[in-house]
Order: C-alpha cells, then sequence, then structure tokens
C-alpha cells in the first residue's frame, strides 16, 4: 500500500486499487489474477484498535465505503467495547452507527461489507502474541478466515460477489449485521448515533434536517456574495427541499479526522437512495462557517505549486505522475479532505464563501 496518493507507488498501481484509495486507503486489499496480466480485488480489510465510540469508528467508515462503491467487498475490524487508552475507567462501546452504515452500503451497492469483533476481554484487545493484529484463535476472528476463504474461493465465478453472495456464510454474516444494525431501531438524523447522546455530549457534528430554502437564504444574507455565488448554483441543489446539515469544526487540520469519515455516513444513512451522489432525497450539506475557504484555496496552491507534475514538466523522476494526472486529473491526489467533500459534499458553506457539486 503506498504511503500516501501523491508517490510513484500511487501511480503505479493498477487501477482497481487506485480507484478504491480514492477516499481513504484501508489497511489490506486482496487480489488475485484474472489471467497472465490482470488483477482484480477480491476483499479490502481494515484493522481498527481504537477505541469503537462514534467520532472513532467512523473516522474508518469513509475507507470501506470507498471499496464497496468501486465494487469491492469490505470487511471492518472492530472492538465491540474498549478499555479508555489512558487506563482510566471508562469502557467504549461501539457505535451502531458503524454496522448501520455498513448494512445501508449492502443495500445500496449490493456489495458485502461487514464489521467484524476485534476479540477483547474486559475491555483490553487481544491480539496475536507480540503484534498489534487480532488474535487469529479467537471465534469472530476464524469466522472472517472462513469468510476471506469463501471469498478467495468465489473469486473464479463470471460475477464473483453473487457467487460470493451466495454462500451460507455471507447470508449468515449479513443477518447478523442488520440485527446489530437494527436492535433497538437503526438510527435516526436526531440520534445519528443510535443512541441518545455521543460521549454525553449529544449529538455528534450538530447533524439537522432543515429546509433548502431556509440554508440558501442564509448564504444569501451571511455570506459575502452569496447572491452571486449562488447564481451558479446547480438546479439539481436547490430542487431538493430538505437539506442534511452537519457542522465540522475543522477542514484542513489533522487530516480532516473525523468529520472526513462521518461525511459519508451520514450521506449512506440518510441521504443517498442510489448509487450515484445525484441520488439523494436531501442534499448532503458542511456548515464550515467557523473556517474560511481559503484553507481550501491555501492547500490546492501549495498543492499545485509544490505537489503537481504540471509545474515542472515531464522529467524521468514525475513521468509517472505525469502520465497519471494526464489521464485522471488529481481527482485521487489532492489532499484528502478536499477529495471527499468535493466528493460527497452537495454544498460546503464557508465563513466567507461556498462550494458547490458541479454535477
Amino acid at each position: 500500500m503506498p504511503f500516501s496518493n501523491l508517490g510513484t507507488d500511487f501511480a503505479k498501481l493498477p487501477a482497481y486499487v487506485a480507484d478504491i484509495l480514492y477516499l481513504d486507503k484501508p489497511d489490506i486489499i486482496l487480489s488475485a489474477r484474472t489471467d497472465e496480466f490482470h488483477e482484480k480485488p477480491i476483499i479490502s480489510i481494515e484493522l481498527a484498535s481504537c477505541t469503537p465510540q462514534y467520532q472513532h469508528a467512523l473516522q474508518r467508515f469513509s475507507r470501506m465505503m470507498a471499496s464497496v462503491v468501486n465494487g469491492c467487498p469490505s470487511v471492518l475490524v472492530m472492538a465491540p467495547r474498549k478499555a479508555e487508552n489512558s487506563g482510566g475507567t471508562r469502557m467504549y462501546q461501539r457505535s451502531k452507527a458503524v454496522d448501520y452504515g455498513a448494512v445501508r452500503l449492502m443495500d445500496i451497492y449490493r456489495i458485502p461489507a461487514f464489521v467484524f469483533d476485534w476479540p477483547e476481554e474486559d475491555g483490553i484487545l487481544c491480539c496475536e502474541g507480540a503484534t498489534s493484529f487480532p488474535q487469529l484463535s479467537t471465534a469472530s476472528m476464524q469466522s472472517l478466515k472462513a469468510f476471506v476463504s469463501d471469498a478467495i474461493a468465489s473469486f473464479g465465478s463470471l460475477d464473483y460477489v453473487e457467487a460470493l453472495w451466495r454462500l451460507p456464510s455471507a447470508r449468515r454474516h449479513l443477518e447478523e449485521a442488520r440485527t446489530r444494525a437494527y436492535a433497538s431501531g437503526p438510527p435516526t438524523v436526531e440520534r445519528p448515533g443510535g443512541g441518545v447522546v455521543v460521549d454525553g455530549r449529544g449529538p455528534a457534528a450538530n447533524l439537522v434536517l432543515r429546509p433548502t430554502a431556509d440554508v440558501l437564504e442564509e448564504v444569501r444574507t451571511r455570506i459575502a456574495r452569496g447572491s452571486q455565488l449562488l447564481a451558479k448554483l446547480p438546479p439539481f441543489i436547490s430542487d431538493r427541499s430538505q437539506s442534511l446539515v452537519f457542522s465540522p469544526t475543522r477542514f484542513m487540520d489533522h487530516a480532516g479526522d473525523p468529520y472526513v469519515g462521518m461525511i459519508g455516513y451520514y450521506d449512506m444513512a440518510f441521504c443517498r437512495i442510489g448509487k450515484s451522489s445525484r441520488e439523494r432525497q436531501y442534499n448532503l450539506v458542511a456548515d464550515c462557517r467557523t473556517i474560511s475557504a481559503a484553507e481550501v484555496e491555501d492547500s490546492m496552491r501549495a498543492f499545485n505549486d509544490s505537489s503537481c507534475p504540471f509545474q515542472v514538466g515531464i522529467t524521468p523522476a514525475n513521468v509517472l505522475q505525469y502520465a497519471y494526472h494526464l489521464k485522471h486529473g488529481c481527482r485521487e491526489t489532492k489532499p484528502k479532505p478536499i477529495r471527499i467533500y468535493s466528493e460527497l459534499a452537495d454544498l460546503v458553506i464557508f465563513s466567507d464563501r461556498i462550494l458547490f457539486n458541479a454535477g
């Protein structure tokens, strides 16, 4: 796996791997050759040893989402509970949001997306020997091992994903996933994590469903040149009567985490009704009015000045990146928060400007 999407290693990747990494990268992508020259992905796996509460769980969601959107089954391994890392007494439970988000991915894309339990005892992760990986002899990891084996066995089928769905293991995991996701009712806009509060602080990111007309009126009256900017707004955004609005407190800082994971979850859980981002019942809006659009402008300016191969022309050192950018542009190589927001958000409202989905 390449260290970043900017380097030569990324430009060398098979297209299917680069596509999976367009939002964020999982820990493992298992692939196999379909003939002498070509490979296809079998499954991606994300190993999350973090405490599994709402924001930490959703920070990993974009990695699962990117895999599924590109036709690759995905697995997230995360503990059902974990004691706080500082050695204190708090015990964090895994947010229902990540299980519900995985089920919504499967409902929309018909691609397996399962969450397996990282084995734990009294909130302490069980690891394999001296490694930082899950203990393999445990029931959950043996179940994952069996599922990966089934995926490999199904890979030779003409329709790999459908062949995998037909197996008893996939159907069993799907039913288990639905049971977890819908126990005591699914998450809602008012309770996006599936509980009354998130870490004792109420709903995360101030998520609210608002009339689109009200959101746009605030842009007109509170953002400089708001009316001029909205004159360019694509009609499909204004035509949706309601908008799901969340409020990140940072954009570029700390690689945008955890909000760059949350936006994908909010999309799948509450907005998306089809495979394309145009197929939404609500607009997906990031209200970043505590942040200036200069964060995006400065970041893209720095990217273009120092990282874009077009700035220096073709050289032996950058010829792979140059060829990649000729074909794909910088959709998959620009900074991660900009990649994700520009891919998923219908509207981003900054303190001084707006950005919107160009369609």
